[in-house]
């Protein structure tokens, strides 16, 4: 090829290249605008003001404020005859069963324990029934010369001072006290629920019980030893004991519980009895405890009648698997339907639990 043809093939192909620059030149120019939309989505909300206590629960027939008036110290002068597995305490005028075969001047304590985030105000009220035949004391202490039938009811709310409780009559109210108690919002976590698609606002998996604030009440009792409780088909009142909790106010006056929570906890077993049916195994779920108090294994199991002397070892008739103690058909054969029996568990760390069975068939 000569040059002068090669010379026409590169103006050509120069020609070529310059019309395909104009041509995209003009077609971008041609763009002067352009948009686009993204979807709104809003990913949730979660409540994280909880308001939760957890009050004490109890059965039909509850005992813990059940009393037994003894002015005249009957069973001291006996000493305790009426049963004589049990403890009582000396010098006591009111007994309440404060544990099993044990007697004293103050009753079982009951717990109430903020579970939620948020402060709670907690009150507690108690009354006696109207009792024409026994007066309602304003003090535990009874001159020498007072002759009057008259009982002490003294109502004990955390580190509150104790308070007197009253009868019982038109335009008296109940004997009340109440105070607040802190929630704990570092127990709980937000959480993500896979079938829902939704957020949650949990307490945290693994919280011991001591991780919350709580408080415990109570009653205790005197009668006046001097008095004359010689009248026939004498009565002693029942006492009512009742609790609720609120919200927190701002600017409430009620005092605070001292925070007791703790991330320590010992090993424990549930209070609230279980049911045997010595016909089949029962199942019975321990908490190993947290923190330093924490046990990682359950060493024994012991049966006991009264909750505190040992009559054998279980051990071998049940099964333990982690936390989880199952307990052989056919055992306390020697218990009758409706009576209390006891299982005395120790951990490894050395901390025993105790778990209350009713035998029901």
């Amino acid at each position: 090829m000569n040059n002068q043809k090669i010379k026409k093939l590169l103006a050509a192909m120069l020609a070529g290249t310059m019309v395909l620059g104009m041509s995209a030149t003009a077609f971008a120019a041609d763009v002067t605008t352009g948009n686009t939309t993204g979807s709104g989505e809003f990913e949730g909300h979660v409540e994280k003001d909880v308001l939760l206590v957890a009050l004490p629960t109890v059965a039909s027939g509850d005992t813990t404020f059940a009393y037994t008036m003894d002015p005249e110290g009957l069973i001291a002068a006996t000493e305790g005859a009426k049963d004589k597995d049990a403890e009582f305490e000396k010098g006591a005028t009111v007994f309440f069963q404060s544990a099993p075969k044990k007697y004293t001047k103050e009753s079982a304590k009951l717990k109430v324990v903020n579970k939620g985030t948020v402060a709670a105000d907690v009150t507690v009220s108690a009354e006696t029934a109207a009792n024409a035949d026994i007066a309602m004391a304003a003090s535990n202490t009874f001159a020498a010369d007072n002759t009057a039938a008259e009982l002490y009811l003294g109502l004990k709310v955390a580190d509150q001072t104790e308070q007197a409780v009253k009868a019982q009559a038109s335009g008296v109210n109940a004997t009340s006290v109440s105070v607040g108690v802190k929630g704990a919002p570092d127990n709980f976590e937000v959480k993500y629920d896979d079938t829902t698609k939704k957020y949650t606002y949990e307490a945290k998996a693994g919280i011991p019980d001591t991780a919350w604030n709580s408080f415990e009440f109570g009653l205790t009792g005197a009668c006046n030893p001097n008095g004359d409780y010689s009248k026939a088909d004498l009565d002693a009142a029942d006492v009512t004991v009742t609790w609720s909790y609120e919200e927190r106010a701002t600017g409430s006056t009620n005092p605070e519980v001292a925070e007791n929570k703790t991330t320590d906890a010992a090993p424990s077993i549930a209070a609230t009895p279980f049911d045997y049916d010595r016909g089949t195994t029962l199942d019975i779920t321990a908490n190993l405890g947290a923190g330093t108090l924490a046990a990682t294994s359950i060493q024994k199991v012991e049966a006991s009648n009264d909750g505190t002397a040992v009559t054998a070892d279980f051990t071998s008739v049940c099964t333990i698997s982690g936390n989880k103690i199952t307990l052989m058909s056919g055992q306390f054969g020697g218990a009758s339907v409706g009576d209390t029996r006891y299982l005395i568990v120790t951990f490894n760390n050395g901390k025993t639990a105790r778990a209350t069975l009713n035998i029901t068939q």
